[in-house]
């Protein structure tokens, strides 16, 4: 039997087409080594070719234990906690039908839910549809993720039809198109890039201050915190070498220490704003800025002092109830084991990032992953962070449960892309090949 022959018997077992295209591919390499090493021995070509195949054993049996080993999978746990959490996101909006809301939200509730609706939709069919799709075919488009994402935030800045507190969108309908929709696509460009063995430091540090260049022009610190944090990590998992990694973090350790430096300076002289001033010292003394910057940390302050284990505890009335400070209206609303229900949830998410991480042995779908765990945690931990105070309240979403079209399609976006390189983690690089006993080869 020759190669091709062989070949040809053993795909015709495997069900799917990614599988069958990477098997041949790999089995075709394999046996063509073989083949090599028996013509050295002295044997024709077609009676090299024909000791190859007898090598691998029965092509049927062959083919059956490679459909098994090497078929795509579904993550059933991610896509369940998918599931199972965009129902309860509608938590906080049926939240708002209380007395203490009516003024403000009541009549906006029916349009909330049924906007509501066509998020989820359009959420779990971009995770789906990303699942299906080959992530490995994005591993040599770095530098087209990294123009399309650049090239969107100066589109957005140039044609917005909104504007809110300095933050630019282009509205469409239900549908707000935000810069937050450039970080999942520079979570992509990050990952190629850094995956590639030959990639410049120079060439990093250029792409990484254009980049940054582009978010500081829209007027939300949120944007540039996820937006560090995403590239710092994935440098750190990056294939450049110690040396340069230390290098690198200390350039940026010392710009920091500049920057306070300088702002220091600058509030001295009178140069930053009082209101500037004001949002921080707010933060570090609610109290002594309850009647101005830091009426929301004593607000939340004593809504967790006032919450139940179960049921609404407190009737504060929240600002951004539904979006930026979620997690304090769901404790408000329903009490804090529910909240807390929640928390759990969204860690399990990150847990099986982490597993799902543990288990590919591909760079770039391992980077992809750390990426996606990066700015999924990042909003998680800061939006929870808000809440209890930890943090300086800012414009973040909490995933999935703030209202609006980007904390919706953007995470489902990162659930999809790990779901992606789950369904793919088997086509390793060197193909397994089963052993086959004398008595299965005849």
């Amino acid at each position: 039997m020759s190669i091709k022959e062989y070949l040809q018997s053993v795909i015709a077992h495997i069900r799917s087409k990614e599988a069958k295209s990477y098997v041949e591919a790999e089995l075709a390499n394999h046996m063509e080594h073989s083949k090599m090493s028996w013509m050295t021995k002295g044997y024709t070509e077609k009676e090299a070719e024909g000791k190859a195949a007898s090598e691998m054993g029965s092509p049927t049996v062959l083919g059956k234990s490679l459909n098994e080993i090497h078929k795509p999978r579904i993550d059933w746990l991610l896509l369940s906690l998918l599931i199972g959490i965009l129902l309860l996101s509608f938590l906080p909006i049926i939240a708002l039908n209380q007395p203490h809301y009516e003024y403000r939200y009541g009549h906006m509730i029916p349009a909330f839910l049924s906007n509501h609706v066509i998020h989820i939709i359009l959420g779990f069919g971009v995770a789906l549809g990303l699942m299906f799709l080959d992530y490995r075919k994005f591993a040599q488009l770095g530098y087209v993720f990294f123009g399309i994402a650049s090239l969107f935030i100066i589109f957005l800045y140039s044609f917005y039809n909104a504007q809110i507190n300095g933050k630019v969108m282009i509205q469409v309908g239900f549908i707000s198109l935000k810069v937050w929709m450039a970080i999942p696509l520079y979570c992509i460009a990050w990952a190629a890039l850094f995956s590639k063995q030959n990639f410049a430091l120079w060439k990093a540090t250029v792409l990484v201050g254009i980049s940054f260049i582009l978010f500081s022009f829209n007027a939300d610190l949120s944007i540039l915190l996820i937006y560090g944090a995403l590239v710092a990590v994935l440098f750190m998992k990056s294939k450049f070498s110690k040396k340069q990694k230390s290098i690198v973090f200390g350039a940026v350790a010392a710009l920091i220490i500049s920057f306070i430096i300088f702002a220091w300076f600058s509030y001295q002289n009178g140069s930053i704003a009082k209101y500037q001033i004001d949002r921080l010292l707010g933060f570090l003394n609610p109290a002594g800025y309850a009647e101005g910057a830091g009426y929301m940390n004593v607000l939340l302050t004593d809504l967790l002092q006032g919450a139940k284990w179960f049921g609404a505890g407190t009737t504060y009335k929240l600002p951004e109830a539904h979006t930026d400070l979620v997690f304090g209206h769901l404790i408000q609303s329903y009490g804090l084991a529910v909240a807390i229900g929640i928390f759990i949830i969204l860690s399990l998410v990150i847990m099986r990032f982490l597993h799902i991480t543990s288990s590919v042995k591909d760079s770039f779908g391992r980077l992809i992953i750390t990426g996606c765990i990066t700015i999924f945690s990042t909003q998680f931990i800061y939006a929870i962070g808000m809440t209890l105070g930890l943090v300086p309240i800012v414009s973040i979403s909490l995933p999935f449960f703030s209202y609006g079209f980007m904390p919706t399609v953007l995470n489902a976006f990162l659930i999809g892309l790990v779901l992606s390189v789950y369904r793919r983690k088997h086509f390793v690089q060197t193909l397994h090949v089963p052993k086959i006993t004398s008595k299965t080869s005849h």
